[in-house]
């Protein structure tokens, strides 16, 4: 499947906010996440599957990065490729809502902006 240039330039684009997502994510967690939970009890069964869970995340960022590459250069093809886009940018959409409402609006650059541009790559 051809993929138009503009597609594929944003689709890059996702793929390199995603990549950098996993460093800014990363050093959130070691100054806010982990220094909170230090602070509470990091024995509680359920502060260190946050801890873990936060961390755990990067993974997310990572394959979206791989996709968006392989999506720049063939296109977003097949139900299984398309389904997959669509169930990350909800979620992300709907993570991005929950943290905005907890008090972390700055993680809605990337929860809201990787998908916006992957949903924009297929409009173009």
């Amino acid at each position: 499947m051809a993929v138009s240039s503009t597609s594929s330039l944003l689709l890059y684009a996702a793929a390199g906010f995603s990549a950098f997502t996993v460093a800014a994510h990363t050093q959130m967690g070691f100054d806010t996440v982990l220094p909170s939970i230090r602070k509470a009890n990091p024995t509680d069964p359920g502060l260190v599957a946050a801890k873990i869970g936060w961390m755990e995340l990067n993974q997310g960022f990572v394959l979206m990065s791989i996709m968006a590459v392989k999506w720049a250069r063939h296109g977003i093809t097949g139900p299984y490729e398309k389904a997959f886009a669509a169930v990350y940018s909800i979620s992300q959409v709907f993570f991005g809502a929950w943290y905005a409402r907890v008090g972390f609006p700055v993680i809605l650059v990337p929860l809201w902006g990787i998908p916006a541009l992957i949903g924009l790559s297929q409009l173009v």
